[in-house]
């Protein structure tokens, strides 16, 4: 398979998850079925190592400049609370797991049921 390379942004849907699996830069939907970009940059798909028991190709995402720590799903953060409401909150990611951000990043936290 050769490597193809497209400009992705934040929430683009990168492939589908029956075909490719989800590398750096790009993370797996709610219901499992399509892989989503987590930042801007190239979109690269990879093919799989010979010696892998899945043959599905990997699909991430390069941003074009360094971010330093960037948040995925299911990251743990360190974060400072700026904004309450009832059913949601707003906060700014200081750090991701051990790494400090370089940039501001705004996260927010809903309530579900």
């Amino acid at each position: 398979m050769a490597m193809e390379e497209d400009v992705v942004t934040p929430g683009e849907i990168v492939g589908d998850a029956a075909d490719l699996i989800a590398g750096k830069g790009s993370y797996l939907s709610t219901n499992g079925r399509k892989i989503h970009a987590s930042l801007t940059g190239v979109r690269r798909i990879l093919p799989p190592p010979p010696s892998s028991a899945d043959q599905r190709a990997t699909v991430k995402v390069v941003g074009s400049k360094s971010h330093g720590a960037v948040p995925e799903p299911g990251s743990v953060v360190i974060a400072r609370v700026t904004k309450v409401m009832a059913r949601v909150a707003s906060a700014d990611i200081m750090c991701v797991g051990t790494k400090s951000v370089k940039e501001k990043f705004t996260g927010t936290i809903r309530q579900q049921c």
